[in-house]
């Protein structure tokens, strides 16, 4: 019996269905949690962040993991990977928060690009931590417009050349080589910056000012003050001091040869800390410091600074701890130290302060309660006013 021309046709295309049908299969968010858990290390996770993976309950009581109603993930917090993480992550596709920190170490033999380029299809990312130590490419950033915070750790890699997002509020950068990338100082919407380099390039540029909106501020070129080699630029104190003043919180350390401090650095109504270290800063301190109506630690120190504390300087009241040490600062030192009744730690050492002790350092009663109290190194009269060493915490002051 022969066979239609139409029957032979639908003979030939049953096979291609069967073959539609029984195609790679679809992986739902717990099929690729638990690839995961099996090649990043979950054995040897520890057993609070194992606790409930791989059981039968559901994904969401899997420790720090969070899903929606439809059971679809939206957090997910990794830590102490080893391994890899598969590429099938890009398949959390309704993840919100995703941190993950590896411990892969290149001595163990462990994989040196551990993150997947598919990290980068999680478009509906606001929150992303990778942390890695281990030589790696960061995965893609551009297709993630609305990551309000940003924590990156790749130690030796060049910073992303680009990302999406224009609203992040929170961003710290650690381990990278090269110059900070234009795009940080695009990021009107930033109330926190950290950026702790492996190697800095061309320093902080002077459209750090454009950062309207800091509250925190921390660059912080090394962990061993004195052994690094500083890049040479200046340190744009006009565009911190000028335009930064919502600023509560400045750390700035080796990252710059040379700069002086304007007196606008007085007018910050918000700042309670400011810590200047190793920036090659010259001319005087400025007299506006005492007009900072919040400050409570006050540390600029192994910079070039040169002439006299100002008298001024103590009207800040509110000052708990003040270093000065490892400057060229010369002269007395004004007895109006004695207005800062809150003033825990002073150290004025490594300079060529000279002239007697005052003895209204007395009516600083909580001093030494705070670390290094020093007033050596310098040509101070040798004898103390009886005040002073009335003190509580007198035995703790280095003379």
């Amino acid at each position: 019996m022969k066979l239609s021309k139409l029957t032979l046709i639908a003979a030939a295309l049953v096979p291609a269905a069967l073959l539609s049908s029984c195609g790679p299969k679809q992986l739902t968010d717990k099929d690729i949690l638990t690839l995961i858990y099996n090649q990043a290390g979950g054995e040897q996770w520890s057993d609070s962040s194992k606790e409930g993976w791989l059981t039968e309950e559901n994904i969401a009581d899997w420790h720090n993991v969070k899903v929606n109603d439809e059971g679809r993930v939206t957090s997910l917090k990794l830590y102490g990977c080893k391994g890899v993480i598969p590429a099938e992550i890009g398949g959390l596709t309704e993840l919100e928060t995703l941190y993950i920190s590896m411990d892969n170490s290149e001595d163990d033999g462990d994989p040196i690009n551990p993150l997947p380029s598919s990290i980068g299809k999680l478009e509906k990312l606001t929150d992303l931590s990778l942390n890695v130590k281990v030589p790696c490419e960061v995965p893609p950033l551009d297709k993630m417009p609305d990551l309000t915070e940003l924590f990156l750790r790749f130690d030796g890699a060049p910073y992303p050349a680009e990302i999406a997002s224009r609203n992040l509020e929170d961003l710290s950068l650690n381990g990278f080589v090269g110059a900070i990338p234009a795009w940080v100082y695009e990021m009107a919407w930033l109330k926190e910056l950290s950026i702790n380099p492996d190697k800095l390039e061309s320093g902080i540029a002077p459209e750090i000012g454009n950062l309207t909106s800091l509250e925190r501020l921390n660059v912080d070129f090394s962990q061993f003050i004195g052994s690094v080699d500083v890049p040479d630029s200046d340190l744009p104190t006009e565009a911190i001091f000028d335009n930064l003043k919502n600023l509560k919180y400045l750390f700035l350390r080796g990252a710059s040869t040379s700069g002086t401090l304007p007196p606008s650095i007085g007018d910050m109504p918000e700042l309670k800390t400011m810590i200047l270290c190793n920036l090659g800063l010259t001319g005087e301190l400025p007299a506006e410091l005492g007009n900072l109506p919040k400050i409570e630690t006050l540390e600029i120190y192994r910079n070039e600074l040169t002439g006299e504390i100002p008298a001024e300087l103590f009207n800040a009241t509110t000052l708990k701890q003040v270093w000065f040490q490892h400057n060229h600062l010369s002269g007395p030192l004004p007895k109006e130290v004695g207005n800062l009744v809150n003033l825990e730690s002073l150290d004025l050492s490594y300079n060529e302060l000279s002239g007697p002790i005052p003895a209204e350092l007395g009516k600083c009663t909580k001093l030494g309660k705070g670390v290094f109290n020093d007033f050596s190194h310098n040509q101070f009269d040798a004898e103390i006013p009886a005040a002073v060493q009335a003190l509580e915490n007198f035995s703790k002051i280095t003379f």
